[in-house]
């Protein structure tokens, strides 16, 4: 008797053993990645706050010896920070909204009305994923130059038409018709929440005297909420950071992804400094630790949505 109970005991240590180890070793790889991920953050992070004598200093790492707001200051004045943060929350809140309100009307139509080319349309939005960004900018670019309703969806160019390049319509049409950047995406996730709602949903609201609006705006809807706000974080940090779309369609917009390209150069030149490489570094530092520290804040206070959507899309139905 008193063996097995030693054994037991041994085989219980020896279990916590392993799992202890286990442990530390998981810990430890998560550190590890998370470091991998983080470090070129906090290197620009801490390079923000360096003077100049600290990125020739050799004994500075991480913690500047001369920390300074000097950086942050030019970076703030040359990019008007208080005028185009205005305008590029606008811009980015409106271009979120449009495109949750357009992807939600489309999936929903796709994943509950039956109707002949379906799935082929769901195919389509899924393949404008694969195509490059790049390939789609210059006829976009043409049909946005010499907009005309009329031949718009022609596929030969006429050259002639109103000029909306330099205009946020481009954007505001794109987003209201579903085509906007990376909405095949939005509506591949809202139509597989929607697919997966039970049926007797809506035939309990037909049974009741719904129609099929009221029973999308009043059943089917409100518990896409998290789902949606999902989408519109993903199209507001997106339209946030996207280069081409905004250069290409809205060069003379006011907008942070406008002036991000080269900062640090471009303040050298206007100080009408010799070009100094690591000057420029430190204002490039500074100009992306302002570009990010909206989505920071945006993330914090909308993190928690965003964790029920991933949660309650694997589980319903």
């Amino acid at each position: 008797m008193l063996a097995q109970i030693k054994k037991k005991s041994f085989s219980i240590q020896k279990k916590n053993i392993v799992s202890f180890i286990w442990n530390v070793f998981r810990y430890v790889l998560f550190a590890g990645l998370a470091f991998v991920i983080l470090q070129p953050l906090i290197v620009k992070l801490s390079s923000s706050f360096k003077s100049i004598y600290d990125l020739y200093d050799s004994t500075v790492i991480f913690f500047p010896k001369q920390a300074t707001l000097y950086n942050y200051e030019r970076v703030i004045e040359y990019y008007e920070y208080g005028k185009r943060f205005f305008k590029s929350v606008l811009l980015c809140g409106m271009s979120g909204l449009l495109q949750t309100v357009s992807c939600t009307l489309v999936a929903y139509g796709l994943a509950r009305f039956k109707f002949r080319g379906r799935n082929l349309i769901f195919g389509m939005a899924i393949f404008t994923l694969i195509i490059p960004t790049q390939t789609v900018l210059l006829p976009l670019f043409l049909q946005f130059k010499y907009f005309s309703p009329i031949t718009f969806f022609t596929l030969g160019f006429n050259l002639q038409g109103t000029d909306l390049i330099g205009t946020p319509i481009p954007l505001i049409l794109l987003s209201c018709t579903a085509n906007g950047f990376k909405n095949g995406l939005y509506i591949f996730m809202l139509r597989q929440y929607f697919k997966n709602l039970p049926v007797a949903l809506e035939e309990a609201a037909y049974i009741d005297g719904c129609n099929r609006f009221t029973t999308f705006w009043y059943i089917m809807l409100p518990g896409a909420k998290t789902m949606m706000i999902t989408i519109f974080l993903f199209s507001f940090v997106w339209q946030w950071n996207d280069y081409f779309y905004s250069m290409i369609l809205m060069p003379g917009m006011d907008v942070f992804t406008t002036v991000f390209s080269k900062v640090g150069e471009a303040i050298t030149r206007s100080d009408g400094a010799m070009r100094d490489t690591m000057q420029m570094m430190l204002y490039d530092s500074a100009a992306m630790i302002l570009h990010i520290i909206p989505l920071v804040v945006l993330y914090i206070f909308t993190q928690k949505f965003f964790v029920q959507s991933i949660e309650r899309s694997g589980i319903v139905g």
